[in-house]
């Protein structure tokens, strides 16, 4: 009985709500990545230039000449600005420094990291979706097999589109997840480099404690 009425559903709807299913998965998925990608952009790092400006104040024990270099918002400069922070404060203690680094550090992964999962799993499972449209609309062919009669079935139209609809899912399926894969990983590696010129600069704080002046960061507007 549940066989017979799954069935009549895959000959009454085909595959064609997998294509739309698969349609708001793709415009999700891009949706995501313009989101991520817009975050990137704007909080852009400008290593080189960040390091040696950064650099050049901690070598010269200049508390107030490194707080400015790292001035804005990214991944690199909000993570530094904590260890900053807590010097100026007096606590110049290279365990509650690092501390405070790595809190912001991991505070700043799970900013970047948002919503990429959902990347992953557009990737992962639009194959599957796929295939689901794939095997209905095999099966909407056969149902359509056994309803006409031998003579009618080898040239049937019905027939001929239920099986093209279920390559076209398959097709189709395979050009949502393939992008989606493309834009994590691409994703996942920017975050990576961000978060290894983070380690960078921190290890660079880190060795400069004890030749930094105590003078207070400057206050950020707003």
């Amino acid at each position: 009985m549940i066989t017979e009425k799954l069935l009549g559903l895959s000959a009454t709807w085909g595959a064609e709500w997998i294509m739309w299913v698969l349609i708001a998965v793709s415009l999700y998925g891009l949706t995501v990545f313009i989101d991520r990608l817009a975050l990137f952009v704007r909080t852009r790092e400008g290593f080189p230039a960040l390091r040696g400006a950064f650099t050049e104040g901690l070598r010269r024990g200049d508390l107030r000449a490194a707080t400015q270099a790292i001035e804005g918002d990214s991944l690199v400069r909000n993570v530094l600005r904590a260890g900053l922070e807590r010097i100026a404060r007096g606590e110049r203690g290279p365990e509650q420094v690092e501390q405070a680094m790595l809190a912001q550090l991991a505070e700043e992964r799970a900013r970047y990291d948002a919503r990429l999962s959902g990347l992953a799993t557009i990737g992962n499972t639009a194959p599957l979706i796929g295939l689901l449209g794939t095997v209905i609309g095999i099966v909407s062919a056969f149902y359509a097999l056994g309803q006409l009669g031998t003579a009618q079935a080898a040239g049937n139209a019905l027939v001929m589109a239920a099986i093209g609809e279920a390559l076209v899912a398959t097709g189709f399926s395979i050009g949502v997840a393939v992008p989606a894969v493309v834009a994590f990983n691409m994703l996942r590696a920017h975050v990576s480099t961000r978060l290894k010129q983070a380690e960078v600069l921190m290890r660079d704080l880190l060795a400069s404690l004890p030749a930094l002046a105590l003078a207070p960061a400057p206050r950020s507007e707003g």
